[in-house]
């Protein structure tokens, strides 16, 4: 089964004839907000429902590995089906209630909607995730889509095309701006930096500065290395904010690009790691 792209969404449960935004599950269980609380339902089906906006952060998806099996377990024919997804998951931001969603569009089944908890992702811990979907029918050829949600609001995540994750970040940032008559440029969505590895023995705190340019849309332009304390710190923090996007300056009700010097503090693992 071959990925595919998915716009951004919010997952709805039939829940006792209506249906209800799926805030966390426990196991495979979905449960929404009832009375201000949190409660695990029985739901007999899924939907997943359009809405404008990402939360704004970022999940880094690596090591994906999708198999499906068929194998038959007695003389009358009978199989056992099963869609199989493996991946490793990491956020640089601590994220509770995650949940994965997998939207399988199978030939034999046709579309099939899967839930399964993901739990706390811990800031830059690798998390591995593993998805067993059992099938009443050979499935064929068919795709996914892959969607993480944290909260019951969708994250940006790497398997979500560059070009897709830009498009939809200009439509937020211009929400956010649509009023606003004068401001400084403010970072809206970005990864802190990693720590550099060759300065993990030393356990050395250090600093960068990083000159950029930020357009009108908050996309980040000529970033420069203008001090590090480390040249280690200043590839990282480099590295970082070449893919941060910010709330553009606005002046005179408008948004303009400007020049910003960004500081990045860095204190190893454990103690705090990188922030700007």
């Amino acid at each position: 089964m071959a990925a595919t792209l998915g716009a951004q969404h919010v997952l709805m449960a039939e829940d006792g004839g209506k249906m209800s935004m799926v805030c966390a599950a426990d196991g495979l269980r979905p449960c929404v907000q009832r009375n201000g609380k949190v409660v695990e339902i029985n739901t007999k089906g899924y939907v997943l429902q359009d809405v404008p906006e990402y939360l704004p952060v970022f999940v880094t998806v690596r090591d994906i590995a999708s198999r499906t099996t068929s194998e038959q377990f007695n003389n009358a024919g009978q199989a056992n089906n099963n869609f199989y997804f493996n991946a490793t998951v990491e956020s640089s931001y601590p994220l509770s209630g995650v949940f994965l969603v997998l939207d399988l569009q199978t030939e034999s089944n046709g579309r099939i909607i899967f839930l399964s908890e993901v739990g706390t992702l811990e800031p830059n811990l690798s998390r591995p995730i593993s998805v067993y979907v059992p099938m009443a029918a050979p499935l064929g050829s068919g795709q996914y889509q892959l969607h993480l949600f944290s909260g019951g609001a969708e994250v940006f995540q790497s398997t979500i095309p560059f070009w897709s994750r830009e498009q939809t970040l200009n439509k937020m940032v211009a929400r956010r701006i649509k009023d606003v008559h004068a401001a400084p440029p403010k970072l809206f969505v970005g990864t802190p930096p990693e720590y550099p590895a060759a300065l993990r023995k030393s356990g050395a705190k250090g600093m960068a500065v990083i000159s950029v340019r930020i357009g009108a849309n908050g996309d980040v332009f000529d970033p420069v290395v203008k001090s590090a304390t480390d040249p280690a710190f200043g590839e990282a923090a480099l590295t970082a904010i070449r893919d941060w996007r910010f709330l553009p300056k606005v002046k005179d009700d408008l948004p303009v690009e400007t020049k910003a010097d960004v500081p990045f503090i860095f204190s190893p693992p454990g103690a705090g790691g990188a922030h700007s």
